[in-house]
């Protein structure tokens, strides 16, 4: 394999690294800051529920004596 086509090769490898740079933008933050935000209120949800579940429960059993 001659040298431009080896050096043909490694570029087609590494430009596509090279490309890939950690420079987020504003809206790269912003669309962060939503992923967040959409986690905490389903994480704030998930205990709401739960907290819910366990109170129906917790009203069964002293209705009916029994474990619900």
């Amino acid at each position: 394999m001659d040298i431009l086509k080896r050096i043909a090769l490694v570029m087609m490898f590494a430009l596509p690294l090279m490309a890939c740079e950690n420079n987020d933008g504003a809206a790269e933050e912003f669309g962060e800051k939503v992923d967040n935000a959409v986690d905490n209120t389903r994480d704030a949800m998930d205990d709401a529920a739960d907290e819910v579940s366990d109170g129906v429960e917790d009203a069964c059993e002293e209705v009916s004596d029994e474990n619900c």
